[in-house]
């Protein structure tokens, strides 16, 4: 099991009211593949697709925005609200404790006082196209960047999908798959690894867009050389392992994932 089920919860709980405090949501990770391959995947196994423990919002940045259009940005007033929810930064990402069997939330000073095994902490990662110099002046610290988001924003490769009474942007199958392939390889966090290898494979057969078209959007905008690359570095442990998590075989995880290859 990658997750608990109280840390799954806990984030989609949170997910949902995070959606109704700002104007606009890109979701990115695991919550969009979710979103995106769950009707499908419950239709053909009888259960949910795994959610994820953390959440990853996208922003678009204009490089040549001034300081005072930065600070208004859709971006820097998403972190001002999450921050008034409660969560505080660490590193480039915010955080926020939780009772993991109960879901409540909690002070820093509370969470110190429980064993760790029944804290849950919740992350969210705001995730940029872009780098603007000003951004460490203004928020304290340096977001994620991912140029492929600039697809999604400036090539309008997203969906507008109702979740949870708002709608939200998700970025098109094969934009996320390619985040997901360009994020694998880098991962130095086994369990983060082994739900980018589990993602890929839900994308690739349970998205609504059929494998062979899938392929030729992912191959007009990421490298074939690369997604073979980083296909074939999957071991058979880590196969295995996605297998336990997704309660799918590792002969059909691997039949998918070799039909990606150029």
């Amino acid at each position: 099991m990658l997750y608990e089920p109280g840390e799954i919860r806990t984030s989609e709980s949170q997910l949902q009211i995070i959606f109704k405090q700002l104007r606009t949501v890109c979701l990115l990770g695991g919550w969009a593949t979710y979103c995106i391959v769950n009707n499908n995947f419950e239709r053909a196994s009888g259960r949910r697709y795994i959610g994820s423990r953390d959440i990853d919002i996208g922003f678009h940045i204009d490089m040549n925005w001034n300081e005072a259009q930065l600070g208004e940005s859709g971006f820097i007033t998403a972190i001002k609200t999450i921050e008034k929810m409660g969560f505080r930064s660490v590193g480039f990402r915010l955080v926020k404790d939780f009772n993991l069997d109960t879901g409540e939330e909690l002070l820093p000073e509370e969470s110190a006082k429980l064993p760790l095994y029944q804290v849950f902490q919740l992350y969210i990662d705001p995730v940029v196209d872009h780098i603007h110099p000003k951004m460490q002046d203004l928020v304290g610290f340096v977001p994620i960047d991912e140029p492929l988001l600039s697809l999604v924003f400036q090539g309008k490769m997203y969906t507008m999908t109702p979740l949870y009474g708002k709608r939200v942007m998700l970025p098109k199958p094969h934009v996320l798959l390619a985040m997901k392939l360009n994020s694998a390889p880098k991962r130095d966090r086994e369990n983060k690894r082994i739900k980018d290898i589990a993602d890929i494979y839900a994308l690739l057969w349970y998205s609504d867009t059929a494998l062979p078209r899938l392929k030729r959007q992912l191959f007009s905008i990421y490298p074939e050389k690369q997604v073979r690359k980083t296909i074939e570095s999957f071991t058979e442990e880590d196969i295995t392992r996605v297998s336990n998590a997704i309660g799918v075989s590792t002969q059909e995880i691997s039949r998918v994932l070799e039909l990606t290859r150029p």
